[in-house]
């Protein structure tokens, strides 16, 4: 059996951090805050936020203000996130290879450069007849089903100024209008995951879905296989790609 106070102190210190993340998150988006906003907005008693801020601020995590109620980040957290150093493709491997198990199809990992789209991490196609990419290949943002998840994360002033043009026609399906292509973006949100349904190139079709935002940078996940094999697969492309996102989400969170 185990030890009933040592559980006890367990959940204690659990509840306790959770605590003192939720008072971080909201100093994080209301800088100055004051002790009974910080209450209001984590459901927590004034004087549990007054202690908390006490230790944290103790810790160089929160700082006050001299002569002023609010609280807010304080530079020790600063400090410790310029010695974070998060590599996503080392981070997402282990799901790419699940997901690979389970759809043996072209995955690529991409990320948002500017106006372009990379691959930064690929796993090929187990199939003969196959779709082929690889890392350091760059992908047009419109017309691609990881260009779209992109765009999706993006305010839309954003993704319209990246849409301005001229857009290269690729194949007869390729769509050059901006507000069509952010009209079906957004029609495509309902079901979380973007397609390109041989916009990209003749014979070959690709599904899509954002990850979470990794540091700095924007990055999507993607499969791409032959038409008619997409044409086939499709609800079963989607539901692997929207579980490894949910799987992401759940172990890292919506942003690092």
């Amino acid at each position: 059996m185990g030890d009933p106070v040592a559980s006890d102190k367990t959940r204690s210190d659990g509840q306790t951090i959770s605590r003192a993340v939720a008072i971080l998150k909201v100093l994080a988006e209301r800088p100055g805050a004051s002790f009974g906003q910080i209450a209001a907005q984590t459901g927590l008693p004034r004087s549990t936020v007054q202690r908390l801020i006490g230790v944290l601020n103790q810790e160089g995590l929160v700082t006050k203000a001299f002569g002023q109620p609010g609280a807010y980040l304080g530079m020790e957290l600063a400090r410790l996130g310029a010695r974070v150093r998060l590599d996503a493709r080392a981070l997402l491997r282990p799901f790419i290879e699940d997901l690979h198990a389970r759809i043996g199809d072209n995955i690529d990992l991409t990320t948002l450069q500017g106006d372009r789209v990379f691959v930064v991490e690929q796993v090929a196609s187990n199939e003969a007849i196959r779709v082929i990419s690889y890392v350091g290949l760059e992908h047009p943002i419109h017309c691609t089903a990881n260009g779209k998840a992109h765009l999706s994360m993006l305010p839309r002033e954003r993704a319209l100024e990246l849409l301005r043009g001229p857009l290269k026609v690729c194949t007869p399906r390729t769509v050059t209008d901006p507000q069509a292509i952010l009209r079906d973006i957004e029609a495509s949100r309902a079901t979380g995951v973007f397609v390109d349904d041989e916009e990209y190139s003749e014979g070959a079709s690709a599904m899509a879905v954002p990850l979470p935002r990794f540091g700095d940078d924007d990055f999507a996940l993607s499969i791409a296989m032959p038409a008619q094999r997409f044409a086939r697969l499709r609800d079963e492309v989607a539901a692997a790609l929207l579980a490894v996102r949910e799987k992401i989400v759940a172990e890292y969170g919506k942003s690092i």
